[in-house]
């Protein structure tokens, strides 16, 4: 063992001195390390104390349950989930259809070129088709390749060692059994790898779900967050890949995402930075290992006795590859009408299909009593080596080529703006050691001018509609900034800090000069997809009696978001406001616009905020207390740790400080009485008024209180209902659909006003929609029980029926 560790520290000892003395040249790091370790390979047979690294080489399961699960995860949590959703139709295509294209072409050619048994055939195709997820991600964050362009070839290599593995191992079964390709098997094939494939999915989803809850219940600190980020990476893939038996990268992707879309937004700032340089350190380690170890694992007499074959299978692969990325990535836009990817674009995808320690990994997993077994690992080996050695150091030149290293109109910016910021502060801290008699004047001058030019001169020039879109970037990196306070505050909650920043995303790729300057007077901001499966839920379950109490609480709720986020719109648009007003080094007319449309915002904001707090007086009260006392004892606890960490104050003085804020968190806060409904209430309204009061009594024990917000559907033509809903308080809109699709707008509705009746002594199907103007308190009676009470008080039917029969003339009259 101290041996096996000593060695590991002399090869990572390799690995870094390497990089700090070839980081000036061209060649990829990853190929770099190939190379060491190849030559290192080659030494050992003439020096002897080399021998020792004969021992070190690849195996399935070093792949497998050490190097992959680190390097797939870190690759996970760094990864544009938005991004690659929106390009999934490529991404799919490529990791399954392509897949399995490229496999039966190679294995086909390998076949007729080789004549080999067909399935031993295939088999290599399968394993040697998959873009290997590590030797991908190392290259293109290296290069630091376009954002779109990375997320299609390494969402890509994420996702097919599902499809490879598979078909492998389906392929493998076969063999072993002598059995041959039919079409019974090819559809037990299919339904193992939805379940491979899907299955890793879920596990990796319910992993990273489980343990964001963990780590947020439990307010976890920083060392457990680091740590439970581990467990995860290794936890999920192992019990995905060796227990349940299904995708260990599917889950370990899936939990990598799930955390950092779900898990670490709920975390400080300041621990994701540690994260991130966490895991850019392990990345480090295991990739610098791994491919050392790729090359230690090769054996160069071997390689050139099949030189030739190799060469010949390295063409077939190729081919395969363009094959199925220059007909089914343009397939796949056309058919979902995704943006355009560009010819360049499609050549590096095709180029950059490098092979890896994953191909290696599954070869060396073949039974050594399989016939032909060495010959699949040479030729695997061979295209490993051409891929890493070829592929892999020309695609910088080919990326310039294609003029795809050029800087987009955001990276333009983020440069001009960089330039001068850095020019700024270089100048200050000049001015700042001048100004203390440290530095002469005039050197503190010809210093602050020659590095002013120097900037200059490699500044870009950027136009009118970039200096806009500078202006309106600093904006919206401003509301992110102020969004992530105040969730740090604790103002607002996870929900709503996901739902703004998703709006705030939307916002940032959607825009355009004139799209801006059209939007001044535009309301506060679209619906977001949070919102609208708000209404989902709302339309969903706003008829049905057994989920009424369900409904009054999850109304309440989504008052308390509409809060949040109205308190949250009003400190974002007055940060940017202010935020504009400081800066000089934008464009003026740009600024003046953008602050126009930031301060009507604001006064929208602002004006919801109030409308809210006037409808729901009581409940506006008690829900903004409760906000408050949360975000107060949230930074007094932020205050406690800040001072403990620093040592203002020792640990017991600290716990006490925290078992005070939590005996407070514990206890619910005190909110006055809201509004409930009283008898007095129920007997002011029209329809209720001449009925006896025992009759009154009766009734209103049945009565159920709900709430809608201005915007939501109350009841909705066509739809099935049997409730009757007086108005409490609030008003709205009864509309009908036309046959040209538009609604009619039939009456309004007001306080002591009813509707739904026609549903209680007739057609259960609504005749109508009844959409909220203004937020509203309706008391709700079902049909059960109006009924009830109508067949036994004749007062209360006669009442009804004349209702319905005054609606219904009221209708055919509009």
């Amino acid at each position: 063992m101290a041996e096996v560790i000593l060695i590991t520290m002399a090869l990572l000892t390799i690995a870094m001195l390497a990089a700090g003395l070839f980081k000036n040249f061209s060649i990829p790091y990853t190929v770099l390390l190939v190379a060491i370790g190849l030559t290192l390979s080659e030494l050992s047979l003439f020096w002897d104390f080399l021998l020792p690294l004969h021992d070190f080489k690849l195996t399935p399961d070093l792949v497998f349950f050490v190097f992959l699960p680190a390097l797939i995860f870190d690759s996970g949590l760094s990864l544009d989930a938005r991004l690659l959703l929106k390009n999934l139709a490529p991404v799919l295509s490529m990791a399954i259809p392509a897949l399995l294209l490229s496999t039966t072409l190679v294995g086909v050619s390998v076949w007729l070129f080789l004549d080999i048994d067909l399935t031993i055939a295939l088999l290599f195709g399968a394993l040697i088709s998959a873009t290997d997820p590590v030797a991908v991600v190392a290259l293109f964050k290296e290069l630091g390749a376009p954002r779109r362009l990375n997320v299609l070839i390494e969402g890509e290599s994420l996702f097919n060692d599902a499809t490879a593995i598979v078909v492998f191992g389906i392929l493998l079964a076969m063999v072993l059994e002598g059995s041959s390709v039919t079409l019974l098997s090819t559809g037990a094939a299919v339904v193992e790898f939805f379940r491979v494939f899907i299955g890793g999915a879920v596990v990796g989803v319910l992993v990273g779900l489980l343990v964001s809850e963990m780590l947020f219940r439990l307010q976890s600190s920083t060392s457990a967050i680091l740590a439970m980020s581990m467990v995860t990476a290794y936890g999920g893939f192992i019990i995905a890949e060796h227990s349940l038996h299904v995708s260990g990268v599917m889950a370990t992707v899936s939990s990598a995402v799930t955390l950092s879309v779900y898990g670490f937004s709920r975390i400080n700032t300041d621990v994701k930075s540690i994260l991130a340089e966490t895991w850019e350190l392990v990345s480090l380690i295991a990739n610098s290992l791994l491919f050392l170890l790729v090359g230690l694992s090769i054996n160069s007499l071997n390689l050139f006795s099949h030189l030739f074959i190799i060469l010949a299978v390295v063409v077939f692969v190729q081919l395969a590859r363009a094959a199925t990325v220059y007909s089914l990535v343009p397939v796949s836009i056309r058919l979902f009408k995704l943006p355009m990817i560009s010819m360049a674009e499609r050549h590096i995808m095709w180029w950059g299909g490098l092979k890896g320690g994953l191909a290696i990994a599954i070869v060396l997993s073949i039974p050594e009593s399989l016939p032909g077994r060495e010959l699949l690992i040479n030729l695997t080996l061979g295209v490993v080596v051409f891929t890493l050695m070829v592929n892999a150091w020309t695609i910088r030149p080919l990326m310039r080529k294609l003029k795809l290293d050029r800087l987009t109109e955001d990276e333009t910016i983020e440069l001009e703006q960089g330039l001068r910021h850095a020019g700024q502060s270089s100048t200050e801290m000049l001015k700042g050691y001048a100004k203390l008699g440290i530095i002469q004047q005039k050197l503190s001058k010809k210093l602050s001018k020659k590095i002013t030019s120097i900037f200059n001169r490699v500044s870009p020039v950027i136009n009118t509609e970039q200096s806009w879109r500078e202006v309106y970037l600093a904006s919206i990196r401003e509301e992110f900034h102020s969004v992530d306070r105040l969730y740090k505050l604790g103002l607002i909650n996870q929900y709503t800090l996901l739902d703004i920043r998703n709006v705030l995303q939307l916002d940032r790729d959607a825009f355009s000069v004139e799209k801006l300057k059209n939007t001044i007077e535009s309301d506060v901001q679209p619906k977001s997809i949070f919102q609208q499966l708000e209404m989902w839920v709302l339309r969903e379950f706003r008829e049905k009696n057994w989920a009424i109490k369900f409904l009054s609480n999850y109304q309440r709720s989504r008052l308390n978001q509409r809060i949040q986020r109205d308190i949250a719109g009003i400190v974002m648009t007055r940060a940017v406001i202010d935020m504009l007003t400081s800066r000089h080094d934008l464009d003026k007319q740009a600024v003046r616009i953008v602050t126009q449309l930031y301060q009507h915002r604001f006064d929208c904001w602002s004006q919801r905020l109030k409308v809210l707090q006037t409808d729901f007086e009581q409940l506006f009260e008690n829900i903004e207390k409760e906000i408050f006392t949360r975000s107060s004892l949230k930074i007094a606890q932020d205050k406690a740790n800040f001072d403990f960490h620093h040592g203002e104050i020792g640990v017991k003085a600290f716990n006490k400080i925290t078992e005070t804020i939590n005996n407070i968190l514990m206890k619910p806060v005190n909110s006055e009485n809201e509004e409930h409904l009283s008898i007095k209430m129920f007997m002011s309204i029209p329809l209720f008024s001449s009925l006896s009061e025992e009759v009154l009594n009766l009734l209103f024990d049945h009565v159920q209180q709900v709430t809608f917000l201005s915007g939501d559907i109350i009841i909705g033509e066509g739809e099935k209902g049997d409730a009757l809903y007086i108005i409490s308080h609030g008003e709205a809109e009864v509309s009908k659909k036309q046959l040209n699709g538009k609604f009619r707008i039939l009456g309004e509705l007001e306080q002591g006003d009813f509707f739904g009746e026609q549903a209680l002594l007739a057609d259960h199907v609504r005749s109508a929609t009844v959409t909220a103007t203004t937020a509203m308190t309706l008391l709700r009676l079902s049909r059960a029980d109006v009924i009830k009470f109508a067949e036994n008080h004749k007062e209360v039917k006669l009442r009804l029926q004349q209702a319905r029969d005054d609606r219904s003339i009221v209708n055919k009259t509009l």
